[in-house]
């Protein structure tokens, strides 16, 4: 048996399980019982953002390409997973206590001063994103007021944020600050470019957002990170590595090429 199809049966394995267990049970991850299994289950924390496609909650299970991607690297690792949605600040919070096994999405520029102190291995890029100052499309006149989801860290407008141009209005939702922009409480919002068009046109008023070319976006990198697991992350590295019509395949489950 090949190497995509012997994945591709260990991914379908994963989901019909899940998908006839409980709410509780949607956020486990499972690999075939075999002489290499980890006697521990993982504790994987992650957002409860909605950010779609990449990763939002459906039916109270953590969903998105991120949550294929990682079945797949533990179905090939034979380990076993329950991944945890948290807000994000709780998220973080949890994650420098050294109470989850691994975090997802992460990135070095993230809460700094949380991090402090702390060895954390952070894995190769797992998606290249980029983040802009997004508005409507007939916004008239100056952006003094953005919004972004409590939490985040805004990499991309902080030179701004330091100089005073712009002020930062935080929200627990994506929705909460589509509903800002469109009623002019804000002037715009700090996001990942696709997520913000993706979620502004899939509404029941569907909104048109444009890039404000004032502030150019900014470009990195999510991860996967860990404290506790540095061999672990290494082999999930090779396993991107060496999986990478996995990887595509998934990917363009989801329309990113």
């Amino acid at each position: 048996m090949n190497t995509v199809l012997h994945l591709c049966l260990l991914i379908l394995s994963c989901l019909t399980l899940t998908a006839t267990a409980g709410p509780l049970a949607g956020n486990q991850a499972f690999a075939p019982v075999s002489a290499n299994a980890a006697p521990d289950t993982l504790l994987i924390g992650v957002e409860t953002t909605d950010y779609a496609p990449y990763y939002h909650m459906q039916d109270e299970r953590y969903s998105g390409m991120a949550r294929d991607l990682l079945d797949a690297f533990l179905a090939d690792a034979h380990l076993l997973a329950d991944y945890h949605p948290l807000p994000v600040p709780r998220l973080f919070l949890q994650f420098t206590h050294n109470q989850l096994d691994f975090k997802f999405p992460d990135n070095p520029q993230w809460s700094e001063n949380l991090k402090a102190g702390l060895t954390i291995h952070y894995s190769q890029p797992v998606f290249q994103v980029s983040e802009a100052v997004m508005i409507l499309n007939d916004h008239q006149g100056p952006v003094r007021n953005v919004g972004t989801i409590m939490g985040f860290t805004t990499p991309g407008i902080s030179s701004a944020l330091s100089r005073g141009d712009i002020a930062l209005t935080e929200v627990t939702g994506m929705e909460q600050l589509l509903k800002m922009l469109e009623s002019g409480r804000i002037d715009g919002i700090y996001f990942n470019v696709r997520v913000a068009q993706e979620a502004a046109a899939r509404r029941t008023q569907p909104l048109q957002l444009t890039m404000l070319k004032d502030i150019a976006p900014y470009r990195y990198a999510y991860h996967l990170s860990s404290i506790r697991h540095p061999r672990l992350i290494e082999r999930f590295d090779r396993f991107m590595r060496e999986n990478p019509e996995v990887i595509r395949a998934i990917r363009q489950s989801y329309d990113l090429p």
